[in-house]
């Protein structure tokens, strides 16, 4: 069994209560960096991301959606993990994980929103690790 330790964790995405979004909101590009100081190969390190969602209001079939995103390059945004497609108001709490294997060099998070009338969104994501990493732009 994995040990995924507070300390190692990260604020991803963060979209407050006091403002939430109706539109689909992309998350801020982070160059990910795992910390060679532990012995542990970038390979086996592994990382989840912990999900907070509040989906309030909307018509016409509103949905919700978290998404993680990798990239090479940090321009090019490529699907690597959905969250499940919330579809009726709600708090709901989720670990996403990234089932391909390793992460791409650059992650984000993107909440997609849709439906006739959208609904207002609140979120959190963090990323966890089994060892130290940093984030950088």
């Amino acid at each position: 069994m994995k040990a995924y330790l507070n300390r190692f964790s990260v604020q991803l995405l963060t979209i407050l209560v006091s403002a939430p979004v109706n539109v689909t909101t992309n998350g801020k590009g982070m160059r990910l960096l795992p910390d060679q100081s532990d012995n542990q190969t970038d390979a086996s390190q592994d990382y989840r991301f912990v999900t907070t969602l509040n989906f309030v209001g909307g018509s016409g079939s509103p949905t919700a959606q978290l998404m993680i995103q990798g990239s090479v390059d940090g321009t090019t945004w490529f699907d690597l993990a959905p969250g499940a497609n919330r579809v009726g108001a709600g708090t709901f709490f989720e670990i996403i994980d990234v089932p391909t294997g390793p992460l791409l060099p650059w992650i984000r998070a993107r909440v997609l929103i849709g439906g006739t009338t959208a609904p207002n969104i609140d979120t959190t994501v963090e990323i966890v690790s089994t060892g130290p990493f940093q984030l950088t732009t």
